[in-house]
């Protein structure tokens, strides 16, 4: 059983990952927090050494969430329907967690905001998640080439390039269509994209 301290920092963490999908991560501060969860702010610290922490704290949380709702449930013997079932849990893991039009995807809203700041922990911590879900997504398509479902003329860096540029695409510009049609539009596109790699 977990002890109350880690109920709270769970309970903090939760309530902050709604908050930044919806505002972003960089209007995440403990005085926002404090008031999200109804602490003080030294409750808040209590769980964290500075808003820095926090945030990346916040970030491991979602990669956490986005594990047990896109990695685990996508996962098949099948390298290509892995792919694809990757794909079509990705795009629709936020508003299936939410079920709120007004979230988006946490990480591409972090990349963002602090691509072009200064450099810091939490910088340096979006970029490498990112690395993370790009290496990820490479590795997938590394299987398909491996058991001859994609052609090996094309790297599967630039495979992976293509079809996470194109989640981007669909993430950011599903909310001037209906859920459904935007959905329908991103799986269309994808495998137009699979069709020009096959073997």
């Amino acid at each position: 059983m977990s002890s109350k301290g880690e109920r709270t920092r769970n309970e903090i963490l939760k309530q902050s990952i709604i908050y930044s999908s919806q505002f972003g991560l960089a209007d995440v501060t403990i005085g926002s927090v404090a008031k999200l969860c109804g602490l003080s702010r030294t409750g808040v610290i209590s769980h964290f050494k500075n808003k820095e922490d926090m945030q990346i704290a916040i970030l491991q949380y979602g990669e956490t969430l986005f594990i047990e709702r896109v990695i685990t449930p996508a996962r098949c013997e099948a390298p290509l329907d892995h792919l694809l079932k990757l794909l079509d849990c990705w795009s629709t893991w936020i508003n299936d967690m939410f079920n709120d039009p007004k979230m988006s995807c946490p990480f591409i809203k972090a990349v963002v905001e602090f691509q072009n700041r200064p450099d810091s922990q939490v910088r340096s911590f979006v970029i490498a998640q990112q690395e993370r879900l790009l290496g990820y997504l490479t590795h997938r398509i590394e299987r398909c080439i491996e058991q001859k479902k994609f052609s090996s003329n094309i790297p599967s860096h630039v495979i992976a390039y293509e079809l996470y540029s194109l989640y981007l695409g669909h993430a950011i510009t599903k909310y001037t269509l209906s859920e459904s049609a935007a959905g329908g539009l991103f799986k269309q596109s994808v495998l137009r994209l699979i069709e020009q790699y096959r073997a």
